[in-house]
């Protein structure tokens, strides 16, 4: 939250003073140099959170394999992608307040397709190396999966530096994609159980449904940040950026509630598959590797948390 809270005032902070710092850039040249400037400042003001949280607090638990180096090496790698996202927005929102109002309804085309391709284009992992434990545990949770009448999807597998934390999904192209930590800790019959849920899950159609969610209510949050006034083309990049960030905080007050119904109806799918002794240890253990909320208060449920505390899943398999 601290981190939320910072970035949405930096982002704030900056788009209103620009139309001061920036007022007399009007160089398509140098407004793009100095958007992308802002990008790489804001990404790097990430670093003290991201290092805290994510490296320093994950060492001291002993969850992390990987050094501090090859930690900062990844979140380079990583932030670089955001910053170049986060730059491609600020020239967004810059060209939209600039351009002829005919050109608007061509640019939110362009932008539905950029959401519908990198929603598609989910990363999934890579394939198991030959006679590795991965490869000899994906024969085995094929077997475990045709047990239950489910047919296995092409399989992915990717290291997260974590580990215990178990992880996956099935991607919006269909591939199982499986943290290595998968094949350390889950028997393949709870690896098979897992993944039937997330059959389940994308059978409901729900994936659908959350495309649409994704496409519909950054291109709402788009047509929003029109409306908000600018005096140069920097700022009408950061300005577009300011409400996008905030729009997007705002949606974890609105959509975690459609997102635990899904989680309940996933859960009580894996109990009709299962004897529920069964399902309430698989859940347990999984909260236990991922150190994840055991019981949560009931507000602080409902604002944030899509996936339940396991207390209130385990309630709810009875």
């Amino acid at each position: 939250m601290t981190s939320i809270g910072a970035n949405l005032a930096l982002i704030w902070g900056v788009a209103i003073t620009s139309a001061w710092w920036a007022g007399s850039v009007t160089n398509p040249l140098g407004v793009a140099l100095i958007l992308l400037a802002v990008a790489l400042l804001m990404t790097a003001a990430n670093l003290p959170f991201d290092l805290l949280t994510g490296n320093a607090l994950e060492s001291a638990a002993n969850r992390i394999g990987e050094s501090t180096a090859s930690w900062l090496r990844d979140w380079f790698q990583n932030r670089l992608l955001t910053a170049a996202g986060l730059w491609t927005g600020f020239l967004f929102f810059a060209a939209f307040h600039h351009l002829p109002r005919q050109w608007a309804m061509l640019m939110l085309v362009l932008a539905g397709v950029g959401i519908l391709v990198l929603f598609l284009l989910v990363p999934a992992g890579c394939k198991a190396v030959p006679g590795s434990s991965e490869d000899a545990f994906e024969n085995d949770l094929a077997a475990e999966l045709k047990s239950m009448g489910i047919k296995l999807r092409p399989v992915r597998w990717f290291y997260h530096g974590d580990h215990e934390t178990v992880n996956g999904c099935i991607t919006p192209c269909g591939i199982l994609s499986l943290s290595t930590t998968v094949a350390r800790w889950l028997t393949p019959r709870e690896a098979a159980l897992l993944a039937a849920r997330e059959e389940c899950f994308r059978r409901t159609g729900a994936w659908i449904v959350i495309l649409g969610i994704v496409a519909g209510w950054t291109l709402l949050g788009i047509l929003t940040a029109t409306f908000l006034p600018s005096t140069n083309p920097v700022q009408s990049g950061l300005n577009g950026a300011a409400v996008m960030t905030t729009w997007c905080f705002l949606a974890l007050f609105v959509w975690p509630t459609l997102n635990r119904i899904w989680m309940r109806n996933a859960d009580a799918f894996l109990a009709s598959i299962s004897p529920p002794q069964e399902v309430r240890d698989l859940l347990s253990k999984v909260e236990r590797l991922n150190a994840t909320d055991i019981a949560l208060s009931p507000g602080k449920t409902a604002v944030f948390h899509p996936i339940p505390p396991l207390q209130d899943r385990l309630s709810n398999l009875d």
